[in-house]
């Protein structure tokens, strides 16, 4: 049995600034967005060295600004709460609070500030969003997949979300592109990493704004830990 970490709250619209759960078994972090991957990546960065990330998305989630950067608490966060994380932010012009971490930037805060930590870059994206500015990567390709994964060695963060499995079709509405054996495969994959002590963390987004709503995406993620041989649905 795994841990609620922010409890359900049900299946409401996420945005880029709202967390509906995060639910961790393990080494696996599961939550409706990305928002709090940073969060659940900081007892890695503590222990391991020589790391990477492999970064598995629509988006490049890696947007930066200085602005967003100064408010970043830089003497405590390795020490912050979920809850103090998700609180962080800062007044705007509007007279209103901007949350620090969203699902478009917390990539790329990570990225200023703990580059130095991370031997290598990984990414496979769709091209959306805006792309990491002060790294090199490897870009990744859908077919090279799920080998690609079973070929990694080292200490890796994988972050993965959902909606790298979706698109928009001719109707305008989003829907999946790969089949359930190429997803199950997947998550056979990441399964066999994480008991080789490969992958050390692994964070999965459902994104139900980008998946065919909370349907698609509990679909698709039960489909993916069918494959890590782990059981978790949501309540209700």
């Amino acid at each position: 049995m795994g841990d609620w970490i922010v409890d359900f709250q049900g299946r409401n619209h996420s945005t880029a600034i709202k967390l509906n759960f995060l639910y961790r078994y393990e080494n696996i972090f599961i939550m409706d967005n990305h928002r709090a991957a940073l969060w659940c990546w900081l007892e890695c960065l503590e222990k391991e060295n020589n790391l990477n990330l492999f970064h598995v998305d629509r988006h490049y989630d890696a947007l930066f600004s200085p602005q967003d950067y100064e408010h970043f608490p830089h003497d405590h966060f390795e020490n912050i709460s979920i809850s103090e994380y998700l609180a962080c932010g800062y007044d705007n012009e509007f007279f209103a609070v901007t949350p620090l971490f969203r699902w478009d930037n917390y990539l790329g805060l990570f990225v200023e500030k703990y580059r130095s930590k991370i031997d290598s870059w990984s990414f496979a994206t769709h091209g959306k969003g805006a792309a990491p500015h002060a790294v090199s990567y490897t870009a990744y390709e859908p077919w090279e997949f799920p080998v690609a994964i079973g070929e990694l060695s080292g200490n890796w963060i994988f972050n993965l979300d959902l909606d790298y499995y979706f698109g928009r079709m001719g109707s305008g509405q989003m829907g999946r592109l790969f089949t359930d054996e190429y997803i199950r495969d997947w998550g056979s994959s990441l399964r066999k990493s994480l008991d080789d002590g490969v992958i050390k963390v692994l964070t999965i987004s459902m994104s139900p704004e980008c998946t065919g709503g909370w349907d698609g995406a509990e679909r698709a993620l039960s489909v993916l830990t069918g494959g890590l041989g782990i059981e978790f649905t949501l309540p209700g």
